[in-house]
């Protein structure tokens, strides 16, 4: 299995994990999440369209040599997610410390799937 395979793999459990626990849990599920019944509804709500990327992850990275091109589009929604965290950032200030993390995985996460993807063509 390559590089690229286990980090589409290892995204795609844990973005399914992820939903499993924000449909399961609602704002209860992430630290420092509160909010009223409209928050947790849209947590639950989005919980499984969360672990529906995670299966999208795991798609494009089941065959052999997984799908570059997909992982790339997959990545970038990421960024654009964590983009949406600066946004947050702005105009309301800083949320929760564990965001930090979440932040710095979601803009790395282009980066890295780049550095693998360039890393295994040339091996070829």
């Amino acid at each position: 299995m390559t590089a690229l395979s286990t980090l589409g793999r290892v995204t795609g459990w844990t973005c399914m994990a992820i939903g499993g626990i924000q449909l399961v849990g609602g704002v209860r599920g992430e630290p420092g999440m509160t909010g009223d019944a409209t928050v947790d509804s849209h947590v639950r709500f989005m919980g499984p369209v969360f672990a529906g990327y995670g299966l999208a992850w795991l798609d494009a990275a089941a065959d052999s040599e997984p799908d570059l091109g997909r992982m790339r589009v997959l990545a970038g929604l990421m960024a654009v997610g964590g983009l949406g965290r600066v946004a947050t950032r702005a105009t309301l200030g800083r949320p929760h410390r564990f965001h930090d993390l979440l932040l710095a995985v979601e803009l790395a996460a282009p980066v890295v799937v780049e550095v693998l993807g360039r890393r295994e063509r040339s091996a070829h």
